[in-house]
């Protein structure tokens, strides 16, 4: 009895030792753990988060059992669940017509009228000339009467546009064409209507790569093979600098060569009392600035070159990038076409230029 009493109360006795100890000992060994983790991370040069990322299983918990059978019941619901016609992936014919429908948004012009659209290549249209366009364009790219100019700054004028007053009974045509620069005497003076014009839009590639939206008035025989032309170079990621109405520049071709603007129509003369092929919207200027108009001296030395600042690039026997000449892709395009080249010419060589004559 005494051997069976001791060893009870030895089993009690150590059964409470043991449960005062639980604790301190619970404590040492986290402590412990922790020190080899740290030591571990340490020595690896990991931080305690990168060592927790590379080893889940040890750094977290894992989730509790009925989170994980609940997002399993919730994504075995989703898979079974019949797909709503909403929801339903786009078909081939719908994202096609999607596309075509976004084409017209983005590339509308502000000049342009909706129903007169016609998309000729994607991002490439065509249309007459609008309303709101040829206002903008009198007296700038295209000619008026006098008498038309005057009622053009009368009305600017009396909208404010003007902060010096204008004494319209003595005005001189040439005080107008400080404003308007594009006067003629009489409307018959006109070789171009407004009819035979069509306004393009189309999509290029500016010198950093970055795709653009550009605007063109041409001659309405040619803009289909102007569309052509440009889609091509599109195509090719063909670098035109900028693609503006000359209407931006005031209707100055010097100050659209300068900005090195490549553009069409620009009702002007190319010498006194003769009409550019610009003015018929039959010649195409390209990235003027690489490109100058460069005319000579009869022993062959330079007189002029166009525009000023473009010195550099009348030496064409030198390399440079966007240099136009018969290795160039928009060269070919233009020959191609019908179109002949301001570089071939004699005594003059006008580089960025491209021309055409109706039969």
């Amino acid at each position: 009895m005494l051997v069976l009493s001791g060893i009870l109360f030895y089993s009690v006795y150590m059964k409470d030792y043991l449960k005062l100890l639980i604790k301190p000992l619970t404590i040492v060994g986290s402590v412990m753990i922790f020190c080899a983790l740290l030591a571990k991370v340490v020595l690896s040069g990991d931080t305690l988060q990168d060592y927790a990322d590379k080893n889940p299983e040890i750094a977290y918990a894992s989730p509790e059992p009925d989170l994980l059978s609940s997002e399993s019941e919730e994504s075995e619901e989703s898979e079974d669940e019949p797909i709503s016609e909403d929801e339903a992936p786009a078909t081939e014919e719908e994202i096609e017509d999607e596309d075509e429908i976004t084409s017209v948004i983005l590339l509308a012009s502000k000049w342009s009228v909706a129903e007169d659209i016609i998309e000729v290549m994607p991002g490439f249209t065509k249309e007459p000339i609008g309303d709101l366009l040829f206002e903008y364009m009198k007296g700038i790219s295209y000619p008026v009467t006098v008498e038309e100019a005057i009622t053009i700054l009368e009305s600017a004028e009396s909208d404010g546009e003007f902060l010096d007053s204008l004494d319209f009974d003595d005005i001189t045509i040439e005080e107008i064409k400080e404003i308007l620069p594009n006067v003629v005497l009489k409307a018959s003076d006109i070789a171009v209507s407004r009819e035979e014009l069509s306004f393009l839009t189309i999509l290029h590639y500016d010198f950093e790569g970055n795709e653009q939206a550009g605007e063109m008035i041409c001659n309405a025989a040619i803009a289909d093979e102007l569309l052509e032309i440009f889609y091509t170079l599109y195509l090719n990621e063909y670098r035109l600098d900028s693609v503006r109405l000359i209407d931006e520049y005031g209707g100055s071709d010097r100050l659209s060569m300068i900005d090195n603007n490549s553009s069409c129509f620009n009702y002007r003369e190319s010498s006194a009392g003769r009409l550019s092929r610009h003015a018929y919207g039959m010649a195409v200027d390209i990235n003027p600035f690489y490109n100058p108009y460069v005319l000579y001296h009869a022993n062959g030395e330079i007189k002029k070159i166009s525009p000023e600042g473009s010195d550099f690039y009348a030496d064409r026997s030198i390399v440079f990038p966007y240099k136009i000449d018969e290795n160039d892709l928009c060269y070919r395009l233009f020959k191609e076409y019908g179109f002949t080249w301001g570089g071939d010419w004699n005594f003059e060589k006008d580089y960025h230029h491209f021309q055409k004559t109706l039969r």
